[in-house]
């Protein structure tokens, strides 16, 4: 296999072309592993004080309603952390914001099990919450920049089903430690696993090997990379390493609007903001609004199981198809979504109807946001990576904040269960059309000028 780029001197090897030409080795599938495991501890510490909320409650003797503002602070400080520290790992590194983002939210983690208050606990989720966007929006750069291009979907994907699992597995994990031990008990290992993985994760993971081409100076550091990735590959001694994509001056964020890319970031924002608002609408009341339908509270609860199990799936197909069909595979999951989250709402004469029914629609919803996730990943060269797909993950989460708020208001106006489904149904469609007009996008301005993925 030739290392060298056409046109280049015998000395220059183009790193972006080498990996595209390499199939996933050794290296790539242990940068997957240590991304899968981080994703994981963070499904688990965004969904944590969600499985504590009722004992703590009633240990301080809270109203319902009053706590709302603890659950809106994670996501709101989730928002902070992906617009601030996604360009910062443009600047200084995805590695170094991964691991420092990590023990922030760990750290923050474990002192919630100290909190003695409401305004207490609500502080350090916010702080969670920053730590979490910093470190989901570059570990996806991260991994995705040592995927091959034509696998990146299917390496995005991938790490959402460690999240979704993470997610997944804490409600049991909670189950068992809160009878025994107490909600702090929850944050006590909320806190110290990914303080641990943190350490693990400043040896065992490297820096991005496209990050580093970018950057004079770091040649040694990419030789080495290159020496793990592609062992056969002989580099001559001096060689240069080249990235067909430049090192813009600046800040990261405006060039999500520069070269013809404003369009392309905006129709992505929209996506993600409708796409979460129809999530989160739907979770956050899928068991209250089954139970007021008249299903038993225990298979309500079951329902959701059959959600994210859905999304699983969904997850494991949405990624290769990114790969396959592009944009357009994505704006048809959500088309399918739209259908099926309606149909939640009249399917409840039948049980077994009902739970394949939210099955399926797992799939598409949590699935075609796996897509997007994986869409975002590709959109933006090296340099801006991390902040093309921070800032869409924490604009998308003011879809995650009014979708609860908008059910609740939908709920309060004596508004029909089967309409309510109908209303969560509607932000797929937008979503889906958002989608579709990027896909359609001319290519000057869906993707940056000269990248070569």
């Amino acid at each position: 296999m030739s290392a060298v780029a056409a046109g280049e001197p015998e000395a220059a090897i183009d790193v972006g072309r080498l990996l595209d030409g390499l199939a996933p080795g050794a290296l790539q599938r242990r940068i997957l592993f240590w991304s899968c495991l981080l994703m994981a501890v963070e499904g688990y510490d965004m969904q944590v004080v969600a499985y504590g909320a009722p004992a703590i409650i009633k240990a301080w003797g809270l109203d319902k309603p009053a706590f709302a503002v603890v659950f809106a602070a994670g996501l709101f400080g989730y928002l902070l952390g992906a617009l601030v520290l996604g360009p910062v790992g443009d600047r200084l590194g995805r590695k170094k914001v991964v691991v420092g983002s990590t023990l922030l939210f760990g750290a923050a983690t474990l002192l919630c099990a100290l909190a003695a208050s409401r305004g207490e606990l609500l502080g350090l989720r916010l702080v969670t919450g920053v730590g979490l966007g910093g470190s989901i929006a570059n570990i996806i750069a991260l991994a995705a920049e040592y995927a091959p291009a034509r696998r990146r979907g299917t390496t995005v994907a991938l790490l959402f089903v460690g999240y979704t699992i993470g997610s997944a597995l804490g409600g049991l994990l909670a189950a068992a430690l809160l009878p025994r031990f107490g909600w702090p008990a929850l944050f006590v290992f909320g806190g110290s696993a990914p303080v641990l993985l943190a350490l693990l994760l400043a040896g065992a993971l490297p820096e991005s090997i496209r990050y580093l081409a970018l950057r004079t100076g770091r040649s040694g550091e990419v030789a080495a990379l290159v020496a793990r990735l592609a062992p056969a590959v002989e580099v001559p001694a001096g060689s240069r390493f080249v990235l067909r994509e430049a090192a813009r001056a600046g800040l990261p964020v405006r060039h999500l609007f520069t070269e013809g890319r404003a369009a392309m970031t905006l129709s992505i924002w929209l996506a993600f903001v409708a796409s979460f608002l129809g999530h989160h609408f739907l979770t956050s009341w899928l068991p209250t609004l089954l139970e007021s339908s008249g299903l038993p509270l225990t298979d309500a609860v079951v329902a959701g199981a059959f959600l994210q199990g859905g999304g699983t799936v969904g997850c494991l197909a949405c990624g290769p198809l990114l790969d396959r069909r592009g944009a357009v595979a994505v704006a048809a999951t959500f088309v399918a979504a739209a259908p099926l989250v309606a149909l939640i709402g009249i399917a409840g004469g039948s049980e077994a109807l009902l739970m394949a029914v939210i099955f399926a629609g797992g799939i598409c919803v949590i699935g075609g946001q796996i897509g997007l996730n994986g869409l975002a990943a590709t959109l933006y060269d090296t340099d801006m990576r991390a902040t093309g797909a921070g800032w869409a993950l924490g604009v998308g989460r003011v879809g995650a904040i009014l979708g609860p708020v908008l059910g609740g208001l939908l709920l309060a106006a004596g508004l029909p269960v089967a309409w309510l489904y109908c209303c969560a149904a509607i932000p797929f469609l937008l979503c889906a059309a958002a989608v579709l007009a990027l896909s359609r996008l001319p290519p000057a301005a869906g993707k940056s000028a000269g990248a070569n993925g």
